[in-house]
C-alpha cells in the first residue's frame, strides 16, 4: 500500500489507495500536527494546525467554526425561535376575558341600556369597589319588569333588593366588546362554569409539547436535525391556519395541542444543529443567544394583538413568521455529527466541503476525510451500540424500545436525568405561570406581556455570561435562589400589603421571571451539553416533555387554585424554586468541555486511555466532569 507525502505543508494522496476502511493513523494521513498556518492562490487563511483529526471536534475546526458559514447557519436556525411565542404566549389575548354578566333575556329585548341591566339584575360582587357579579343575578320576574319598563322597576317594591330575593346563576353571559372585539372566551362563552375549559385551551398546547418533545426526541434522531426542522415548520403553517376558521372549540383545542406539538420540532432541531456545529468555547455564546429571537417575537406579540382584537384574524396573523421555514429549505444543512453518526460519510464530507469553502478553509483530501470520519465513529461506539447492529429483527425492535427508555434503564444516564427533568419540570411550571399571571396581578396584559419580552433580551445575555463564567451547575442555582426570593417577594405583598401599588408587584414578578427566563435558556444547552450524541436528541426531547409537565399545570395554578387563593400560586411557584436549588447539586459540569459521544464518557470506561477519549477544548486534558463513582 501507498503511502500518503506531504509537500510544503500540504497533504496529498497518491492514487490508488484505498477508501473501503480505516487505516492505521500514519497511513491514513501521513502527517502530525504542525501548528502552522498557510495560504494558497485560492484561500486565505487556511488552518492547518489540526492536520490528523482525532475527534469531530478536529474535522469542525477543519472547515472552520467562526466562519462566515457557521453564523449564517446560526443565525438563520435560531430565527425559528420569533415563532414559537405567537403559539405559546398568545393565550392571553386568543383567550382573554373581558368584563361579563348575565343575559337577562326579556331585559334584552325589551331594549334596556347595558348600565340599566346591571343597575337593575346584576348583584354587587365586592361592596367596597362596587364591582358587578360575572355569574350571578337576582331573582326577579324579568318579564314583568320588561312591560312595566327600567323607571317603574327600579320604583317598585317588588324588585327592591331585600333578603327575600334570592341570587342564582345564569347559563350564559353578555360581553363588554369595547374592550376585544372577539376572543375565544366571548366566542364559546368560557366563563363561570365553564371556565375550566378556557384553562384547558392553554393546557393543551403545553399538553401538545408534551407530546411532540417526545416524539420529535425520536424523530430528530430518526430522520436528522434538518428534514425534523422542515417537517413541523411546515405542519405549524398548515395548523395555524386551520385553527383560525375552526366551526367549534373542539376543533380549535385539538389544533392548538398540534400546532405546539410539532412546533418542538423545529426549536429543538436547530438548537441541536447550532451546537453541533460549534466548538466547546463557543457553546455558551450560543446557547445564551439563541434565545433571542425568542425574546423579540415575545415582544412583538402584545403588539401585533393590540392592533388585531378578532381572535380569528389573530390567529391567522401567527401563520406569517412560519415564512422562514421556507428559506431553510435551500439553506439549513445536516448536521455533519449526525450524518458520520449514521455512517453517511459523503453527506458529511458535503456538508464540510460547503462550510469550509465559505469559510476559506481547504480541507485535507477527501479520502483523508472519510478514512478519518469512518475512524472517528468506530472510536467513539460503546460495546452497547455495537451489539444492536447484530441480532435478529425482534431483537433489534427491543433494543429500539430500551433505546426509548434509556433516560431511566442506564445507570449512567438515570443520574444524569432524574435531577434534570426536575429542573424542567420547575421551569416550565414557573416560566409560564409567571408568564401568564397579569390577571392574578391586576395588570395590564399587553404591557405585563411585552415587559416580559423585553426582559427576555438581557436573559439571555445573562444565561452567556452566567454559563460561560459562573458555570452551568452554579449558574442555575444563582438564578434558581433568584427566582425564589423575587416571587416569595410578590407572597408576601399579597398577604401583608394588599394595596401595595400594582407596578410594585409587577417588577418583583418579572424580576422572578427574569431569573427564570435565564435558567430556561441556561438549562437547555446544558441539557444538550449532557447527553451522547446517540441518546442527545431523546434526553433532550424528554426533559423537554418534563417541562410541558410543569407548564400543563400552570394555567389550573393561576386561573382555578389563584381564584380561590390569591396568593396561593406565588407560594407554590417561590417553593418549587427553592427546592431546585438543592436538585442542581446533583449534577456535573460541563463548561468549555467536549460534547460526549457515548456512555464512557461519563465514567471513564472507554477501552482506550482517558487522555484519548475524553478530552477538554481539544488540547488533551482530562476531563473530571462525568466521572461520578
Amino acid at each position: 500500500m501507498e503511502e500518503s507525502v506531504v509537500e510544503g505543508g500540504q497533504r496529498d494522496t497518491k492514487k490508488g489507495e484505498s477508501t473501503d476502511s480505516p487505516q492505521p493513523k500514519e497511513e491514513v494521513t501521513g502527517v502530525v500536527k504542525t501548528g502552522v498556518t498557510t495560504q494558497d492562490d485560492d484561500h486565505e487563511g487556511t488552518v492547518q494546525g489540526i492536520s490528523d483529526p482525532e475527534t469531530f471536534e478536529d474535522l469542525l475546526e477543519l472547515a472552520g467554526t467562526s466562519g462566515r458559514w457557521n453564523f449564517t447557519i446560526i443565525v438563520l436556525s435560531c430565527l425559528c425561535g420569533f415563532v414559537s411565542p405567537f403559539q405559546l404566549i398568545s393565550y392571553q389575548f386568543l383567550g382573554a376575558t373581558p368584563d361579563h354578566w348575565c343575559h337577562v333575556t326579556p331585559l334584552v329585548e325589551a331594549n334596556w341600556t347595558q348600565e340599566q341591566i346591571l343597575s337593575f339584575a346584576i348583584p354587587e360582587s365586592d361592596n367596597v369597589t362596587g364591582t358587578r357579579s360575572s355569574c350571578y343575578m337576582y331573582d326577579y320576574n324579568y318579564t314583568s319588569a320588561a312591560l312595566l319598563g327600567y323607571e317603574k322597576s327600579i320604583n317598585n317594591p317588588q324588585f327592591l333588593p331585600s333578603e327575600d330575593v334570592g341570587i342564582v346563576a345564569c347559563s350564559t353571559r353578555d360581553f363588554n366588546l369595547t374592550q376585544y372585539k372577539s376572543t375565544v372566551v366571548t366566542q364559546w362563552d368560557l366563563v363561570c362554569e365553564r371556565r375550566l375549559l378556557y384553562s384547558t385551551t392553554q393546557a393543551i398546547s403545553q399538553f401538545g409539547k408534551l407530546i411532540g418533545s417526545f416524539a420529535f426526541g425520536y424523530l430528530i434522531e430518526a430522520l436528522g436535525r434538518r428534514r425534523s426542522s422542515l417537517l413541523s415548520g411546515f405542519l405549524t403553517m398548515v395548523c395555524n391556519l386551520v385553527a383560525a376558521v375552526s366551526p367549534t372549540l373542539t376543533i380549535y383545542i385539538l389544533m392548538r395541542g398540534i400546532i405546539t406539538a410539532v412546533a418542538s420540532g423545529y426549536f429543538m432541531a436547530n438548537l441541536i444543529l447550532c451546537l453541533e456545529i460549534s466548538s466547546p468555547k463557543q457553546r455558551s455564546a450560543i446557547g445564551g443567544l439563541s434565545g433571542i429571537p425568542w425574546g423579540l417575537g415575545y415582544m412583538v406579540l402584545p403588539g401585533v394583538a393590540y392592533f388585531i382584537r378578532e381572535w380569528q384574524w389573530l390567529q391567522a396573523a401567527f401563520t406569517f413568521p412560519t415564512l422562514i421555514f421556507f428559506v431553510y429549505i435551500w439553506i439549513l444543512p445536516e448536521s455533519p455529527r449526525w450524518l458520520v453518526k449514521r455512517k453517511r460519510y459523503q453527506e458529511a464530507l458535503d456538508v464540510l466541503t460547503w462550510a469550509a469553502r465559505v469559510n476559506k478553509k481547504t480541507l485535507p483530501p477527501d479520502d483523508v476525510m472519510l478514512a478519518a470520519m469512518r475512524r472517528i465513529r468506530e472510536q467513539n461506539l460503546s460495546q452497547d451500540e455495537r451489539d444492536e447492529t447484530k441480532g435478529s429483527y425482534w431483537k433489534r425492535v427491543l433494543g429500539t424500545v430500551k433505546w426509548l427508555l434509556s433516560m431511566f434503564l442506564v445507570p449512567q444516564l438515570r443520574r444524569i436525568s432524574i435531577p434534570v427533568f426536575f429542573c424542567w419540570i420547575a421551569s416550565g411550571m414557573i416560566y409560564y405561570g409567571v408568564a401568564l399571571s397579569a390577571t392574578n396581578l391586576s395588570a395590564d396584559p399587553y404591557m405585563f406581556i411585552f415587559l416580559g419580552g423585553l426582559l427576555e433580551l438581557p436573559a439571555f445575555f445573562l444565561a452567556w455570561i452566567i454559563s460561560a463564567y459562573v458555570g452551568r451547575k452554579r449558574g442555575l442555582m444563582l438564578l434558581y435562589a433568584i427566582c425564589a426570593v423575587s416571587i416569595f417577594s410578590v407572597l408576601v405583598m399579597q398577604v401583608q400589603f394588599p394595596q401595595a401599588p400594582v407596578w410594585l408587584r409587577v417588577l418583583f414578578s418579572q424580576s422572578g421571571k427574569m431569573a427564570i427566563a435565564t435558567g430556561f435558556t441556561l438549562v437547555w444547552f446544558y441539557t444538550i451539553e449532557l447527553y451522547p450524541t446517540k441518546f442527545r436528541s431523546l434526553g433532550t426531547g424528554q426533559a423537554s416533555v418534563c417541562a410541558r409537565i410543569g407548564s400543563i399545570s400552570s394555567p389550573y395554578i393561576n386561573d382555578i387554585l389563584g381564584a380561590a387563593v390569591v396568593w396561593a400560586p406565588s407560594a407554590l411557584f417561590s417553593s418549587v424554586s427553592l427546592a431546585t436549588v438543592g436538585i442542581c447539586f446533583l449534577l456535573p459540569e460541563t463548561r468549555n468541555k467536549t460534547m460526549p459521544e457515548n456512555l464512557d464518557y461519563f465514567h471513564g470506561k472507554s477501552k482506550t486511555k482517558p487522555t484519548e477519549n475524553v478530552m477538554m477544548d481539544n488540547i488533551g486534558h482530562h476531563n473530571p466532569a462525568f466521572i461520578r463513582n
